[in-house]
């Protein structure tokens, strides 16, 4: 391999470094309180700036040889990384979409294929003797078909977790009440997508030239190139994008308006028409109908659902008519009525709304529910 190759990229490889380095300086310090997703999205630039050293040592054509007089065994220590860029941004918009959610013990699982590759790599390079260890690297041999092998598995399972963090994005700008996330976070994640499909292809062309060998192996060589330009050019998109997003003046906050006091006899009014009366059970119940029943002005009755129960008219009317669906389904005298008519029973006139909203509220859908209170 011809070793002024890698020379002019080198630079390129240790920008893209630097600038997540950077990235990760600028959220540890100016960030005074620090959630689950920033502490997620520093380890995720850590790790992207280790991928970029790697390649350097790996490929370099100075680096290599200065790190390998230091020692053999500071080759391949940053390895490993490829196997966490992906779960710790799947974690990091998971967490943006699930505000409340808290890391578990099971949210180790995501580090067990790193954890296993350390292992592999233990066992097949770092318990081999010093002397072995410097030809392997000397003379490029750890390219082997194996090695290359476990580097498209990595490569394979980067593109997995690649698209369930897509899917996720695009299932919650569907919901009816998004959690709020940059827009320009679904093209960013899109566009990294595509740079890890272009390496997995590069990973493809190696295990293809290990077994049959490449006519043109020059093709590997510029694809791995072009993959640091195409990194190196999103890393900065990243940067100006997050730059404008700090630099754009915040909306000044309104100021507080002290707000009258909740009139709890419209409260109780409310509560007797919906558990006694059941004024839910009418699927063509509205606004202003339940006004008249419940003989409260329509502004009022608007400010008392919003203030006391915090949600809105329809969210209060459909909340009733999902527990009473739940009471349906739970009621073995009713075993015989189908879902359908179960959900024309609890007030609702739209199976898809029902199915939603249920599935929503107890995370599996009415069918489902009935299966598992049946066994």
């Amino acid at each position: 391999m011809d070793k002024t190759l890698f020379n002019l990229h080198d630079l390129v490889l240790l920008l893209t470094a630097f600038e997540c380095f950077a990235i990760v300086a600028f959220l540890g310090w100016s960030k005074k309180t620090k959630t689950l997703t920033t502490y997620l999205l520093i380890a995720f630039f850590i790790i992207r700036a280790s991928i970029s050293l790697h390649e350097l040592v790996l490929w370099g054509s100075t680096f290599r040889y200065w790190v390998l007089e230091l020692s053999p065994n500071l080759f391949f220590v940053f390895n490993f990384s490829y196997w966490l860029d992906a779960p710790l941004l799947f974690l990091y918009i998971y967490c943006n979409i699930k505000p409340t959610y808290k890391l578990q013990l099971k949210t180790l699982l995501h580090l067990l294929p790193a954890l296993i590759f350390m292992i592999y790599l233990v066992v097949s390079f770092y318990w081999l003797p010093l002397p072995i260890k410097d030809g392997l690297i000397r003379n490029y041999s750890f390219a082997s078909l194996e090695f290359v092998s476990v580097d498209l598995l990595a490569k394979f399972i980067r593109l997995i977790y690649m698209a369930l963090a897509i899917k996720l994005l695009q299932d919650n700008i569907k919901q009816p009440e998004p959690a709020q996330t940059p827009p320009w976070m679904l093209p960013i994640i899109i566009a990294y997508t595509a740079v890890l499909s272009w390496e997995l292809l590069l990973s493809i062309l190696k295990v293809y030239h290990s077994i049959w060998e490449l006519k043109y192996y020059n093709v590997v060589e510029i694809i791995g190139i072009s993959d640091y330009y195409m990194l190196f050019a999103l890393i900065n998109v990243v940067v100006f994008l997050a730059v404008n997003h700090f630099l754009t003046p915040k909306p000044q906050k309104r100021k507080i308006v002290n707000k009258e006091p909740i009139n709890m006899e419209y409260v109780e009014k409310l509560e007797v028409a919906m558990e006694q009366e059941k004024l839910y059970l009418n699927p063509n119940l509205s606004f202003e109908r339940m006004a008249e029943k419940v003989d409260i002005p329509s502004k009022d009755l608007s400010a008392t659902i919003n203030r006391y129960y915090h949600v809105n008219f329809y969210e209060f009317i459909n909340n009733y008519r999902i527990n009473e669906a739940k009471a349906l389904l739970e009621d073995p005298a009713l075993s015989h009525r189908s879902i359908t008519e179960i959900f024309y029973d609890s007030g609702f006139n739209s199976k898809s709304v029902y199915n939603t909203l249920f599935k929503k509220k107890f995370n599996m859908t009415p069918s489902q529910y009935r299966k598992s209170i049946a066994k």
